[in-house]
């Protein structure tokens, strides 16, 4: 027996793809040409197009050409690991959103830095930085903008009691903004001149330098000086500079920044850096985010899906704009995420994720409510006839739900999924219809 077959007629009815092709001929949609294809009814497909079936996508048998939701498990027993394995399977993809709500833990772990409770995926940013301010090296925190560099290198410094000389750097940095502002009374008294170091960086402790890449490389190329002699030296002007560690946050790496050897020197001078990025842009890692803004269980989990959508489609929506988004979401509705930037690079995502969506959520209530009716069905006694009679009805509570996801259509990211529980929850009702009649026998 091979793993699939073609859906009866009676199953292409129940899954309500049944059409009137003539004004006397019914059958399956975008199938039969007058009844040509009447005969795969039922039939065995080769095991050669189970990796189509499972994809969800079109194959070609026979000069036909079949999609994988014409198709439909053989009935095959799986042992009871076999059913476990797929349920669990099925727990773990359904815990991105349904099951979400985590019950808090009795005990509280000890706060290593009361910064990291504030971000969510942040924590080797927090160490990086607990390694600079402990070693006083400095830091370069790179990657692209919108994951929170500035607001966590700000929360930590102030967390330690320290306000920090913030100075944002760019392409029309100047010299005499860099050390502080001109003396204008020294140049005209004397016609030298001096800076107003005091009002610089180079007289503060800790610093943050934004956008430090982006600046001229004349002006790099003096920074390094200073940094490199610990003094900032202009004629007779001397000044030794106070400053003990620097976080540089940047959208550019340090490959892209490094065009000449005065600057990799400078580099030499920032020796811990971070791409702050996430693992991975998930469903999950975004509900993560915005629950952490609006509220534990507050989340509308449509919008995480979009943004893991887009992310699929190689537009990674960052952390600020996620935020945004679903205030706009919220306030104005799904139309309204077309104005966003990020999201009019491809807008007919929104709906189609949209949709796409409502069918995922639909198959995770099915799944959730089939998992458990299993497991139910499995601590049940049948020792008595009041026994048999609360078993049989769970047992058609399961037969049910299994035939409405049988008939669900699914989009590729849960097709597998899909099948295998379809192919678990049939073994198990037969399971189950075996253990029934046993008992009424006995």
């Amino acid at each position: 027996m091979t793993k699939y077959r073609f859906k009866t007629q009676e199953e292409f009815k129940e899954s309500g793809d049944w059409m009137q092709q003539t004004l006397s001929y019914y059958g399956p949609s975008n199938w039969n040409e007058m009844g040509e294809m009447d005969k795969y009814y039922g039939q065995d497909i080769p095991d050669t197009f189970i990796r189509q079936i499972e994809g969800g996508y079109d194959f070609n048998h026979e000069d036909w050409t079949f999609r994988a939701s014409e198709c439909i498990l053989n009935s095959v027993e799986l042992s009871e690991e076999e059913t476990q394995e797929i349920l669990k399977q099925v727990k773990n993809n359904n815990s991105l959103i349904t099951e979400r709500k985590m019950k808090k833990a009795t005990t509280k772990s000890v706060k290593k830095n009361p910064v990291g409770d504030k971000f969510v995926f942040m924590d080797k940013t927090v160490n990086i930085l607990n390694v600079g301010y402990s070693t006083c090296k400095n830091v370069i925190l790179y990657g692209p903008g919108g994951h929170g560099k500035s607001e966590i290198t700000l929360d930590f410094l102030k967390a330690k009691g320290i306000d920090p000389f913030i100075q944002t750097m760019g392409t029309g940095m100047t010299t005499d903004r860099l050390f502080g502002g001109l003396d204008i009374p020294t140049f005209e008294t004397t016609g030298k001149i001096e800076y107003l170091v005091h009002n610089s960086f180079m007289n503060h402790e800790y610093v943050i330098f934004e956008e430090l890449f982006d600046a001229p490389d004349f002006i790099l190329e003096q920074l390094k000086d200073i940094l490199s002699s610990g003094v900032f030296r202009n004629g007779t002007q001397i000044f030794p500079i106070n400053t003990k560690f620097i976080i540089c946050c940047t959208n550019r790496t340090r490959d892209e920044f490094s065009k000449n050897m005065s600057l990799k020197a400078l580099m030499e001078r920032f020796p811990l850096e971070l791409n702050v990025i996430w693992d991975n842009y998930t469903e999950i890692s975004y509900n993560k985010l915005l629950e952490s803004k609006f509220g534990v269980g507050e989340v509308d989990p449509v919008i995480p899906y979009l943004l893991q959508e887009y992310a699929k489609n190689n537009i990674t929506i960052s952390p600020r704009v996620a935020v945004t988004a679903y205030q706009v979401y919220d306030q104005c509705g799904p139309e309204s995420l077309s104005f966003i930037a990020e999201f009019a690079k491809k807008p007919s995502l929104i709906a189609e994720a949209i949709k796409k969506f409502e069918s995922t959520m639909k198959f995770r209530q099915l799944s959730s409510g089939i998992t458990h009716m299993i497991e139910t069905l499995n601590t049940l006694p049948l020792g008595s006839r009041e026994d048999e009679k609360t078993y049989k009805e769970a047992l058609s509570s399961l037969t049910m739900q299994l035939k409405d996801i049988k008939g669900l259509t699914v989009g590729d990211d849960v097709a597998n999924v899909h099948a295998q529980l379809v192919k678990a929850a049939t073994s198990s009702v037969d399971k189950f219809t075996k253990n029934l009649t046993i008992a009424s026998f006995i």
